[in-house]
């Protein structure tokens, strides 16, 4: 049966966590990794959501009180930032793509689909009084539990957030992401998986990145760059011609920057059809954490030369450039890329319109799952403990 927010979960329902060999008794190069796994995932990591619990939704009974603590600290957008950042650093280094969607203030585990609720998000993140001890708690991922609260990620309201110090929101929020997206606890101390808060950590280690991994895979190329295919130069870029739809535009999804020194470069000449203005659009708002932008070229006789562009730092944004004045025939070069400013990599897709009709935005990927029964639910808890006298305060997993 599911349970709310239990501080810990009891042998019998506790899932088994498999965890990696302990290290050798030899020297530390040849220690093996010490993360720890649930053996638990969604079913779609092309596009994991999550979203903030509006203040009042129920929580157990509860009410979630996460917007009005934290704006009683920072402006909403910094904090909101944290839980981006947080997400951003799990989806650069394995095979997923996270998304932040609204909130329509459901209860906490409401009946609905276990992946892709149209109400809500994935993971859910909300605030509620969680006593002395917890900074936070997480549901673990399907299939443990099977319902909308799989992953569901709780604060603890009365804890003393702050922003790059202790207790560093970000830190915490990268810890119960990784609950959310099936890590356990690390035995490394500099991990961020580690069981204590035992400072600010903000990157990932090589052990996190070994457990995440492990789960998910590491970031996969698209299409144009797989296959003994490569375009990220602008001497290899990609023929998107053939893309022209019938009412002069192009649409192509699944697209995705790997890594931070990363562009994809396209080319495509303009159709007879055009009306004589071209848009070029980078999406990742509703697909990914990406920070897109783009850019447009002519061909030059030595290097291309730039035209315009278009950026942003948002995580999760959509871009566009728009040129008059094309015409049929003429050839022209497309780059896009992360914004190092904000969030480098991720999903994202390429629109480009010569017609006159305007072009909706790229759906995400279908990644509904329905309604699972629950296969041993329970929650990973970091816990606080308060040490006497003037120790630093520290947190572990309980």
């Amino acid at each position: 049966m599911f349970a709310y927010l239990r501080k810990s979960v009891l042998p019998s329902s506790k899932p088994s966590v498999k965890r990696s060999a302990r290290p050798l008794l030899e020297n530390l190069g040849d220690r093996l990794p010490l993360y720890s796994t649930y053996g638990g995932t969604w079913v779609y990591g092309s596009r994991i959501t999550f979203s903030f619990m509006p203040d009042q939704t129920s929580v157990g009974g509860t009410p979630s009180v996460l917007f009005q603590t934290l704006d009683a600290r920072f402006a909403q957008a910094t904090w909101e930032l944290q839980f981006q950042k947080a997400a951003a650093v799990w989806q650069t280094v394995a095979n997923i793509n996270l998304s932040q969607v609204s909130d329509d203030g459901s209860r906490e585990a409401i009946n609905g689909n276990q992946q892709d609720d149209p109400r809500f998000g994935d993971i859910r993140i909300g605030m509620v009084n969680l006593g002395s001890s917890s900074l936070g708690e997480t549901f673990l991922p399907p299939p443990f539990n099977g319902g909308t609260a799989a992953g569901d990620i709780f604060l603890n309201s009365t804890a003393d957030w702050q922003i790059n110090t202790d207790y560093d929101l970000e830190t915490v929020a990268i810890h119960e992401f990784g609950h959310a997206l099936g890590l356990g606890e690390s035995q490394i101390t500099t991990a961020c998986m580690y069981d204590y808060y035992n400072g600010m950590k903000q990157s990932l280690t090589i052990d996190d990145i070994a457990g995440i991994q492990s789960v998910w895979g590491a970031p996969q190329p698209d299409q144009f760059n797989s296959n003994g295919q490569n375009n990220d130069s602008p001497n290899t870029p990609a023929n998107i011609t053939p893309y022209i739809s019938s009412n002069g535009q192009i649409a192509i999804p699944n697209l995705r920057i790997t890594n931070a020194c990363q562009p994809e470069w396209f080319s495509v000449t303009v159709p007879a059809s055009t009306t004589g203005t071209m848009v070029v659009t980078a999406q990742s708002a509703n697909l990914s954490m990406l920070s897109p932008s783009v850019w447009l070229y002519k061909p030059g006789p030595k290097l291309p030369i730039a035209i315009g562009s278009a950026s942003s730092t948002a995580y999760g944004a959509t871009v566009s450039y728009s040129l008059a004045g094309v015409q049929a025939g003429q050839t022209y070069l497309i780059r896009a890329l992360g914004n190092a400013a904000g969030n480098p990599t991720g999903g994202f897709g390429l629109e480009v319109n010569f017609g006159s009709a305007t072009q909706p935005p790229i759906p995400p990927p279908n990644t509904v799952v329905l309604q699972q029964p629950d296969q041993g639910g329970g929650t990973s808890a970091t816990s606080v403990q308060v040490p006497t006298g003037m120790g630093e305060q520290r947190t572990r997993s309980r």
